[in-house]
């Protein structure tokens, strides 16, 4: 058997693509998982029971949720939300607290969405939303919870991670050193972002990410296209990879950066810098430079298309 050093760049490029594949798919349950675990600060929790999880039973709710609670903004330092289905928005608020509204109609249900909760934990700062729902589904459909967070104007929070299943995510104007957003099927929208650091995954659901990072940002997805819009200056290190989906970058026309994209099958179209690409069988390969090519940016997929401008 030949060694990886002596094989052509072709060869190289489909064991590459390969391994990629295989790592997604193993690396992405994963980081889901890691995503939702549990640390050491947060508060004790009690697993209750979820009806209509087992036996076919479901839920009957006769009156709606609206679940309301505010916490003052100066006591919250960092957001840890697990919501698995409906819709999370983080938005910026009129007052000083912090405002965090779940709210769900009448109706049968698959599961119980009775077991929510949301605490802040006053030892770290860090205010606690869960819907209290199991990770996998089992072939049942979640409650189409609607969680909305109100963030007061001017606070800065030392981390924000949220993570669930089929919920879409959507985040509007927040201030953060540290974001994590990561779902299994459902989309996400990042805009108006300023964060030091910034990652950001979907398996199956599309991305849309503007604002600044000041470090490093990493955007993935397995099969959702990534719509990528930096503004300021660059972070030194950004990646995004995905694997079929299709990856978009706009990057402002002064920005000093050098771009290495990798694919196998996918298009490449750049509208900035120098160009210099080059193709073989079974591997497609594109560099830009731009400016003085500073920022380091990656832009990986295995089929689908790379687009900057």
């Amino acid at each position: 058997m030949k060694s990886f050093d002596r094989l052509t760049k072709a060869e190289k490029a489909k064991v590459i693509a390969a391994a990629v594949v295989i790592a997604l798919l193993i690396g992405f349950p994963l980081m889901v998982a890691l995503a939702r675990r549990t640390t050491s600060n947060r508060l004790p929790s009690i697993d209750l029971p979820v009806i209509g999880s087992v036996g076919g039973e479901t839920t009957v709710l006769d009156e709606p949720i609206d679940e309301r609670a505010s916490f003052d903004g100066d006591k919250v330092r960092g957001l840890d939300v697990t919501w698995n289905g409906g819709e999370v928005k983080l938005v910026r608020g009129a007052g000083d607290d912090v405002v965090v509204r779940a709210r769900l109609g009448a109706g049968t249900y698959d599961m119980d969405p009775r077991h929510s909760s949301i605490s802040l934990d006053e030892s770290t700062g860090t205010l606690i939303v869960d819907d209290g729902l199991p990770e996998s589904n089992n072939g049942l459909e979640y409650p189409a919870f609607a969680l909305t967070i109100e963030l007061p104007e001017g606070l800065s929070l030392s981390s924000v991670d949220l993570s669930g299943t089929s919920a879409s995510m959507g985040l509007d104007q927040v201030v953060c050193d540290h974001l994590i957003v990561s779902t299994v099927s459902s989309g996400i929208t990042v805009q108006g972002l300023d964060a030091g650091r910034a990652e950001v995954a979907s398996i199956s659901g599309s991305v849309s990410f503007g604002g600044a990072v000041t470090t490093d940002l990493s955007v993935t997805s397995v099969s959702g296209a990534l719509d990528v819009t930096l503004a300021g200056g660059l972070p030194p290190q950004t990646a995004l990879d995905s694997t079929s989906g299709s990856i978009t970058l706009d990057v402002p026309d002064d920005a000093g950066f050098t771009l290495t994209s990798d694919r196998v099958s996918g298009g490449f179209v750049c509208e900035l810098g120098e160009l210099a690409e080059r193709d073989e069988p079974g591997s497609l390969s594109a560099q830009v430079v731009n400016g003085d090519g500073s920022a380091q940016i990656t832009a990986d997929s295995i089929s689908g298309s790379v687009r900057v401008k």
